[in-house]
C-alpha cells in the first residue's frame, strides 16, 4: 500500500475512500487522533475522533477497531462480518449486531440486554442461548422457543411463557388454545364435524387414537380405574379412551364409567361412553344413561357419544330412529358434542347410513368396526369411501389386528394396511381391548398390573404393536 501525507479532505471525499477496493486504496499515513486504515479500510471520524485501526474492508467511527468486513460505531470493535455496534454498545461478534447492549454473539442480535448467544436474540433480558429467544425473562435455552414476559428459563426443546421452567421437550406455559402443548384436550378443545373430518375448535382436522376398555369380565373391568387411565394417557400416549358399558350392567356400573370419565377429564384426553350391545338395542333403556352423562359431562369438551355398539340385522331405518330418539333427549342438555352412530352388519355398512343420514342435529359421524385378520381393507374400503366422498365423517370406534372372535393371529401386514388408510383419511380409532385375559386381542398379559405403568413383560404381542402405533402418532395429533 502506498502512503501519502494526510490532507484535510472533505467529509464526502472521506466517505469515498471507504468504498475504494483493496489494491487501489489511497490511505493516510497518519491521522489526527486516528492511527491507520488497513488495506481497503478507512478511518472516517478517526481523522480527528479517536479511531484506532480499521482492518481490511472495515471502518471505524469513533470506536477502536473494525475487523475484516465489519463496522463499529462509538465503541470497541465489530469483528469479522458483523453489522454495526451502535452508540453505547461494545461488541457485535461475527455476523451479529448490537444496539445499546453488551455483546451479540455469532449470528445473534441484542437490544438493551446483556448477551444473545449463537443464533439467538435478546430484548431487555439477560441471555438467550443457542437458537432461542428471550423477551423480558432470564434465559431461553438451546432449541427453545421463547421465555415470555417475566418467564425464567426454557430447557432444550421446550417453551415457556410467564412460567418458571419447562423441562426437555415440554412446556410450562401454553396450556390452552390451538397451540397448547400440554394435553390433547387443551390443544384441540371441543371437537366438531366439518364435512368428512373431525376438527378442533380452530377448524383443523384432528385424528384421535386410543384404546377401548372391556366390560365383559373382571379381567377387563379391573382397568376401569383412575391410575390405569392416567398411564394409558401418559405412558402409552392414548388421546382417547372408549368406555363400554354392557346394557345389563346399567345402572349398577355407572360409578365405574364415571370413574373413567373423570380420569379422562383430569388427564386431558377424550372419552367415548358406549352403550355396549351386539344386535338389538332398546333406546328407552339407553336414553337415561346418555342423559345422565350429558348432565355430568356435557359442558366439557371431552365427551363423544357412541349410543349403539354393533347393530347386526336391524335395518338402517330402525337404527336411525334409535339414534334420533337418544339425540333428541341429549341435545337440550348438550347441544354440540359429537355423536358417532353405529350401523348395520356390526358397523360395516356406514355407506347405508351416509345415503340416508341423520339430519336432526349437527356434529354427527358414522362408525366402522373391523378385525384385520378377518376383514381385509380391500373388501370394505368402498363402504367407508362412500361416506367420505359424500362429505360425512367416519370413526373406527373398535378394531383389532386379530380375528373378529378376538382370537387368531395378529395380522401385522393387513393391520398396517388399515392403519395407513385411516391415517391418510384422518379417521380416528380405538383398539380392542384393555384386558388381561387369554384372547389374542388383549393388550395385557394375565399377570399385568391393573394400575400401570406397565413393563414390556406385561404387554402381549398384540399390545406391543398397537401401543407402538398409538405412541408413534401422538406428536402428530399434538401438532394438528
Amino acid at each position: 500500500m502506498n502512503l501519502v501525507p494526510c490532507k484535510p479532505f472533505s467529509r464526502s471525499f472521506n466517505a469515498l475512500l471507504v468504498s475504494v477496493a483493496v489494491g487501489s486504496l489511497v490511505s493516510c499515513s497518519s491521522g489526527a487522533d486516528g492511527s491507520a486504515s488497513g488495506s481497503g479500510g478507512s478511518s472516517a471520524a478517526g481523522q480527528g475522533s479517536g479511531g484506532n485501526v480499521n482492518g481490511s474492508g472495515g471502518s471505524g467511527l469513533a470506536g477502536s477497531a473494525a475487523a475484516t468486513g465489519g463496522s463499529n460505531s462509538a465503541n470497541t470493535s465489530a469483528p469479522t462480518g458483523g453489522n454495526p455496534a451502535a452508540t453505547g454498545g461494545r461488541t457485535g461478534a461475527t455476523g451479529g449486531s448490537n444496539l445499546g447492549g453488551t455483546a451479540a454473539a455469532t449470528g445473534g442480535s441484542n437490544s438493551g440486554g446483556t448477551a444473545a448467544a449463537t443464533g439467538g436474540s435478546n430484548s431487555g433480558g439477560t441471555a438467550a442461548a443457542t437458537g432461542g429467544s428471550n423477551s423480558g425473562g432470564t434465559a431461553a435455552a438451546t432449541g427453545g422457543r421463547a421465555a415470555g414476559m417475566g418467564g425464567t428459563p426454557t430447557a432444550t426443546g421446550g417453551s415457556n411463557s410467564g412460567g418458571t421452567a419447562a423441562t426437555t421437550g415440554g412446556s410450562s406455559g401454553v396450556v390452552s388454545g390451538c397451540d397448547a402443548t400440554t394435553t390433547p384436550v387443551a390443544r384441540h378443545g371441543k371437537l366438531s364435524v366439518k364435512g368428512n373430518r373431525i376438527v378442533n375448535e380452530c377448524g383443523r382436522p384432528v385424528t384421535l387414537r386410543g384404546m377401548s376398555l372391556y366390560d365383559w369380565n373382571q379381567q377387563g373391568r379391573q382397568f376401569y380405574n383412575a391410575n390405569a387411565v392416567k398411564n394409558l394417557a401418559q405412558q402409552k400416549k392414548c388421546t382417547l379412551i372408549r368406555i363400554p358399558l354392557l346394557a345389563a350392567n346399567y345402572p349398577g356400573s355407572m360409578d365405574r364409567v364415571k370413574t373413567v370419565m373423570d380420569a379422562c377429564v383430569a388427564n386431558g384426553i377424550y372419552c367415548m361412553p358406549n352403550w355396549h350391545v351386539i344386535g338389538a338395542s332398546n333406546a328407552d333403556a339407553a336414553t337415561p344413561f346418555y342423559v345422565a352423562l350429558a348432565q355430568a359431562y356435557g359442558n366439557t369438551p371431552n365427551i363423544i357419544y357412541e349410543p349403539w355398539n354393533e347393530p347386526t340385522t336391524d335395518t338402517w331405518a330402525t337404527i336411525k330412529a334409535y339414534h334420533e330418539k337418544i339425540i333428541a333427549a341429549v341435545r337440550p342438555i348438550d347441544p354440540d358434542n359429537i355423536f358417532l352412530l353405529g350401523n348395520r352388519q356390526w358397523d360395516q355398512r356406514p355407506d347405508e347410513a351416509c345415503n340416508d343420514p341423520v339430519t336432526s342435529t349437527s356434529n354427527v359421524g358414522y362408525v366402522f368396526h373391523f378385525y384385520a385378520n378377518t376383514l381385509a381393507l380391500s373388501s370394505f374400503k368402498a363402504n367407508i369411501d362412500t361416506c367420505l366422498n359424500k362429505g360425512f365423517s367416519v370413526f373406527v370406534t373398535e378394531y383389532g389386528g386379530v380375528s373378529s372372535s378376538g382370537s387368531g393371529t395378529f395380522n401385522t401386514a393387513e393391520m398396517q394396511n388399515w392403519w395407513n388408510y385411516m391415517d391418510a383419511n384422518y379417521i380416528g380409532s380405538a383398539n380392542w381391548a384393555v384386558e388381561s385375559n387369554t384372547e389374542t386381542s388383549s393388550v395385557f398379559t394375565t399377570t399385568a398390573n391393573i394400575n400401570g405403568p406397565w413393563q414390556d413383560s406385561e404387554i402381549t404381542n398384540s399390545g406391543t404393536q398397537v401401543f407402538q402405533y398409538i405412541a408413534s402418532k401422538y406428536d402428530e395429533t399434538m401438532s394438528q
